[in-house]
């Protein structure tokens, strides 16, 4: 087995050690700094001191499976739901006095966020290897989830031959004209990684905020063309009913939407490959070495194969983990042979999505 690494690693020894930063990186911060063996850290049993764990991802009884399965496996958990803009926000707000000790489910770009922020820790879990490839490595947060946006159609009013091939259909042909919803709310990964799927298809550095007209122009006649789900009715609901029969939805959510409203949709792959993020876990910085050592073996517990398997068993998942794939439902495999990523500029496109929102939001919707 190799030997993981925290944060730095001493080469000059057999044992890797890691130096470890218990407070965030400003100036006046007073850091504690210890050697760590990653190896030994995760042999350990759990201690069973609470650890609060930051989330995005409890909705739809998600929480109560987290909760029961970590008390099995005796860890001590507090979840905190929040919205992943919310989470970052907060532990960044928090780097150099930290309340959470776990952060699951924000996207990579959220992630970044709060490694420049130093509010994490490095940590390698023991299934590193298995999500090799899924996404960028940067040391401190690792997929557990790959999260493609899709389409999906009502399959008694569409065909394949039917429906619609790309998403620029949508707004270009009059046919589907009021027939789509988008996002009414610009908080959430999902409806922000469709605008950036869109936009990111027109960047040009001497654009209006790096987008050429021809892309504010389309994203314009998206909303004016699309139906905006008011309060008290549910995209999905309206697309099962045939009311409006085209919407979008994240992988993960197809599982439980499809038996909320009982409907076997018809998903749709884009000519230019669906927006797709992953979803990660990481360990929140804290001088209380015991608290961050069990931090660190509830993320290694958490994503590795067997319990993330029997969480994407039940919950409709799909996971980034190769070990764990043959338990992922059979509608998430369908999709995960099936997709292409969209080929944008990702990292452009994040670092701009706040100005992005902003217009959309005053001269657009």
């Amino acid at each position: 087995m190799r030997v993981k690494k925290v944060l730095a690693v001493a080469l000059s020894t057999a044992l890797a050690t890691a130096t470890l930063f218990g407070c965030g990186n400003s100036d006046d911060s007073k850091a504690q700094v210890i050697d760590l063996n990653m190896e030994e850290v995760l042999a350990e049993k759990p201690s069973g001191e609470k650890i609060v764990v930051a989330t995005n991802n409890a909705a739809n009884g998600r929480d109560v499976w987290l909760l029961e399965n970590a008390k099995e496996a005796g860890f001590n958990i507090e979840i905190v739901q929040l919205g992943g803009g919310d989470v970052t926000a907060r532990v960044i707000s928090e780097v150099n006095n930290p309340t959470l000790n776990v952060v699951w489910g924000p996207s990579e770009d959220q992630f970044t966020s709060m490694i420049d922020a130093g509010a994490l820790v490095k940590f390698e879990p023991e299934w590193s290897d298995e999500v090799a490839g899924v996404s960028e490595v940067n040391g401190y947060s690792w997929p557990y989830e790959i999260q493609p946006k899709v389409l999906v159609c009502n399959p008694d009013i569409y065909t394949e031959e039917t429906a619609p091939k790309s998403w620029s259909d949508l707004w270009e042909k009059e046919e589907y004209h009021g027939k789509y919803a988008v996002p009414t709310s610009f908080e959430g990964n999902t409806n922000r990684a469709i605008i950036g799927g869109i936009l990111g298809q027109y960047l040009d550095e001497n654009g209006e905020l790096g987008v050429s007209e021809e892309g504010w122009s389309a994203i314009k006649k998206y909303f004016d063309n699309g139906y905006k789900t008011p309060k008290g009715e549910d995209d999905f609901g309206n697309m099962a009913s045939g009311k409006v029969p085209i919407t979008y939805t994240f992988a993960s959510g197809l599982k439980n939407k499809c038996e909320s409203f009982d409907v076997d949709p018809l998903i749709i792959y884009t000519e230019e490959g669906e927006p797709t993020n992953t979803n990660q876990i990481g360990v929140v910085a804290n001088s209380d070495v015991e608290l961050v050592k069990e931090s660190m073996r509830f993320a290694n517990w958490l994503g590795s194969a067997e319990v993330i398997g029997e969480y994407a068993k039940e919950n409709g998942n799909m996971v980034a983990n190769s070990v764990a794939e043959d338990s992922m439902v059979p509608i998430i495999k369908e999709v995960k042979g099936n997709y292409k990523p969209e080929d944008v500029d990702w990292k452009y496109i994040n670092s701009m999505m706040d100005e992005w929102v902003a217009k959309i939001q005053l001269e657009i919707y």
